[in-house]
């Protein structure tokens, strides 16, 4: 694209970004999430962000993940905190992922699926009691996964 001097766009950068993430290349990815900002001036949206907390989170470059989340300059959405809250589950982050599940629930309090992570989450480390608290929150509220 360079070569043929064609300039990229946002839908380019998050085709990379995404790219980069189910690829594993994490240098690759952090250079273009800088270039798209820097070189490019393009400001990340949602999505871009979501993505680079996906792509940090899945190899556990959790702080780095989160460090995104904190400097972004609008809000984030559930699906951001969820990013992270299953990276979290995967690299078992239990004190990340508490704070984030926290964040998530204050957002979206009755997706089964954000209490669902938390549960796995607790459960990674052993920590019994609080997957069956999240069990009976769930009950409570009568939130059950729906059929597809």
């Amino acid at each position: 694209m360079q070569e043929e001097r064609i300039k990229p766009n946002n839908v380019t950068f998050l085709s990379l970004l995404s790219a980069c993430s189910h690829f594993g290349l994490v240098r690759e990815g952090c250079e273009v999430y800088n270039s798209m900002k820097w070189i490019f001036g393009i400001q990340p949206n949602l999505d871009h962000y979501t993505c680079m907390v996906d792509l940090l989170g899945r190899y556990g470059k959790l702080k780095e993940a989160l460090a995104i989340i904190v400097k972004m300059v609008i809000f984030p959405d559930g699906r951001i905190w969820g990013a992270l809250l299953a990276a979290c589950s995967v690299h078992e982050d239990i004190k990340l992922g508490e704070y984030t599940a926290k964040r998530l629930l204050e957002l979206e309090p009755d997706n089964i699926g954000y209490h669902t992570l938390l549960s796995h989450v607790q459960a990674s480390v052993g920590h019994w009691g609080e997957v069956e608290k999240v069990r009976r929150v769930m009950t409570e509220k009568d939130l059950k996964k729906k059929p597809r």
